[in-house]
């Protein structure tokens, strides 16, 4: 059970306060002032500095079912992931990110808190790192705020944006049926600005200057633009990054 600051402190002073009286007025102040900076010291020795995490709004859950595609990403199960909250790291959190609304929801104990979003910086979740991204000129081409998964940091920065949309159809054998429809879209920082790159021929148009060079890549690797498309978008983003300099 945890108890918060101001109850280990009031626990702090009773059990400090009956023998006093034996002491001098200046041992006792000693001895109270050593305890109370004992007592906080524990205290956040146990929650860290998570304290300011737990400002945000209890999340709303989401109760619809869909016969394909999820509102979560990977899962809605609580999994250790790190969050930067107003630019302090939280490290072995347990999160999930509810990428339908771009809800990210910290668990402390048997609640569900979403974070302010334009207050997280990044956060890492099974492997996966994204990022807050805002719309102004050090990131011209971005279509709008919201986090972004990183897929590759190097100058050739590589991000992919996930929209979900709910689709409902009505059947007269099974009533209302609903499916989560996903869109990826990915972006490269080429000449100051981030460019759209969903398919091969925008990925040649945007690598003009080494376009035989990455089709070679591209055959000789074997990636899937279309089935694997971060995978291969990575791997020819570190190629590109490795030749053109």
């Amino acid at each position: 059970m945890k108890f918060g600051l101001p109850a280990l402190l009031l626990l702090t002073v009773l059990y400090f306060t009956i023998p006093a009286s034996a002491q001098s007025r200046q041992e006792d102040s000693i001895f109270y002032q050593s305890a109370i900076a004992h007592t906080t010291s524990l205290y956040f020795d146990q929650v860290g500095d998570q304290s300011r995490l737990f400002n945000g709004s209890l999340y709303p859950g989401f109760d619809l079912t869909f016969q394909k595609g999820s509102a979560y990403f990977l899962t809605n199960k609580a999994t250790k992931g790190s969050v930067v909250y107003d630019n302090i790291p939280y490290p072995n959190l347990s999160i999930f990110y509810e990428d339908y609304r771009q809800y990210l929801v910290v668990m402390d104990q048997a609640y569900q808190l979403k974070l302010v979003n334009e207050r997280v910086s990044s956060f890492t979740l099974a492997g996966h790192r994204f990022i807050y991204m805002y719309l102004d000129s050090l990131d011209k081409g971005l279509p709008s705020e919201g986090f972004y998964e990183i897929l590759y940091s190097g100058k050739s920065k590589l991000l992919k944006y996930t929209t979900k949309k709910v689709r409902e159809i009505l059947t007269v054998s099974e009533g209302l049926r609903r499916y989560m429809d996903e869109t990826n879209d990915y972006y490269i920082w080429r000449l100051n600005s981030y460019v759209t790159v969903n398919s091969k021929r925008e990925l040649l148009k945007i690598m003009y200057d080494h376009k035989k060079d990455i089709q070679k890549f591209i055959r000789k690797n074997d990636l899937d633009l279309k089935d694997d498309k971060d995978n291969a978008l990575t791997q020819v983003a570190d190629y590109f990054d490795k030749i053109a300099n």
